[in-house]
């Protein structure tokens, strides 16, 4: 969580972009030691990655989806999809999916990142329908392992839209348990293009505003219930450093595709 503030701040700020924003935010959880895994559709989680690596200097395993283990972070390039081996490249080996999962089931996985259609108070996270499951108004792409997975990793950051149909008070469906996660003492984020919020058996706690937002501008945009404590971080622009090392990465500017801001 100390490197929501560059470690060497500088007075000239290049980036105060959400999409930015939210790939700190995210890289924040990536710790030394950490095995680190991401799926698809993950063009911000990726990023997140790249940025622990190379500005952070964080050591950890990085595993993907797209089956390359542990690749070189200097030559990652993002892609139009994070499915595409080749987004990942100089790995030291290929490891499979279903290894990664038999990963997640010996207490190995440290971190990974889900992306939500609608995320509620208590953690879940809705990837299968809006609406009914028998009568969908909107049937989504579905949430592959997810419900496996949800319980088993050490730490989870979903990532979302900070909207009111986005951030619920309950789920239409819940496609991951964040009360199962809570409940056996897991950790639980949200990062949004507003705000990083933490899951706890209190409910969803405010633990950092975006730059650019304010406290009022988080509760108004979300229609789950959010506690507010005594001090609230802020996540700072990103310097010309910092926004080097994700260009470099997304040099077509991919992520702002995404439409997070």
């Amino acid at each position: 969580m100390d490197s929501l503030k560059a470690p060497d701040e500088v007075a000239f700020m290049t980036s105060s972009r959400p999409t930015d924003l939210m790939i700190k935010c995210m890289a924040s959880f990536v710790e030394d030691g950490d095995y680190v895994y991401h799926g698809l559709d993950s063009a911000l989680p990726v990023l997140a990655m790249v940025y622990a690596a190379r500005y952070l200097r964080r050591d950890f395993t990085w595993h993907s989806v797209a089956e390359p283990f542990t690749p070189d972070p200097s030559r990652v390039v993002l892609r139009p999809s994070t499915g595409d081996p080749s987004l990942e490249p100089e790995s030291l080996g290929f490891l499979t999916t279903i290894d990664a999962f038999d990963v997640a089931a010996k207490g190995r996985m440290d971190l990974m990142f889900f992306g939500a259609a609608q995320v509620d108070e208590e953690g879940n996270i809705n990837l299968t329908a809006i609406g009914s499951y028998e009568r969908p108004k909107v049937k989504l792409p579905g949430g592959a392992a997810t419900a496996y997975l949800f319980p088993l990793v050490r730490k989870i950051v979903v990532w979302a839209r900070h909207e009111r149909r986005v951030l619920v008070p309950r789920v239409d469906f819940v496609t991951g348990s964040g009360r199962a996660r809570i409940e056996r003492g897991l950790k639980h984020y949200l990062c949004t293009n507003r705000a990083l919020i933490e899951f706890t058996r209190e409910g969803p706690v405010l633990r950092a505003v975006l730059s650019g937002f304010t406290i009022d501008d988080v509760l108004q945009g979300s229609s789950m219930r959010i506690i507010v404590p005594g001090h609230v971080d802020t996540i700072t622009p990103l310097s010309d450093e910092e926004l080097r090392v994700i260009d470099q990465a997304d040099p077509e500017g991919l992520r702002y595709e995404e439409g997070y801001g």
